[in-house]
């Protein structure tokens, strides 16, 4: 429901931004607003969505959303190597998964002068909620609970940037959230809408 809610007030941001900067502004001053939705891949699979304000082609802001899920939850030892046989108590399988909330600030660096090639060096604070199967063991039955864990964690994300127009571009990129006791690294591919270059 919250990645849902933040779909669409990035959306609606960036249909707003349109209507409302002049391109002649934005080309003269640099300033970029876009939204951008993310394709990851890496030890988990998701997506990622965010919003990218760029300041006189040289500084970014990025507040995002991502929601990554693991293939399927290892069973713990003493399960896989218990002298009597156990059994699922129900044939569903334990995924873990987590999301993350964060706030990054960046630095644009040019590639061309044109400015339709650039990349972005960005990182910062980021919320993110890890839920994990528990497991217990009764009989000779095995089931499990969801247990979700909150943290403070470290969101790196730099990436290159094409504008191919100036309401539409492509982005790829690594992404690394870490923190104490977790660790996600990975890569996306993504599409940038809104005022993402010049005319």
């Amino acid at each position: 429901m919250k990645a849902i809610l933040f779909l669409v007030a990035v959306s609606l941001i960036s249909i707003s931004s349109q209507a409302q900067w002049s391109y002649r502004f934005l080309s003269h001053e640099k300033h970029f607003f876009y939204s951008s939705g993310d394709y990851i891949v890496g030890n988990q699979n998701g997506g990622k969505i965010s919003v990218n304000y760029v300041y006189n082609n040289k500084y970014t802001v990025n507040i995002g959303y991502s929601a990554t899920t693991k293939n399927e939850a290892q069973l713990p030892n003493e399960i896989l190597k218990s002298a009597t046989e156990l059994i699922p108590a129900n044939s569903t399988v334990a995924f873990s998964n987590s999301e993350n909330i964060h706030l990054m600030l960046g630095r644009v660096f040019n590639l061309n002068k044109e400015g339709t090639f650039r990349f972005i060096l960005q990182g910062g604070p980021g919320m993110i909620t890890s839920r994990d199967p528990i497991y217990t063991v009764k009989s000779n039955v095995y089931e499990y609970d969801m247990e979700a864990t909150k943290k403070m964690c470290m969101v790196l994300n730099p990436k290159f940037e094409i504008p191919l127009f100036s309401a539409l571009g492509v982005s790829a990129g690594p992404m690394l959230v870490m923190n104490n006791s977790t660790r996600y690294i990975g890569a996306g591919i993504g599409i940038m809408y809104g005022i993402v270059g010049k005319e």
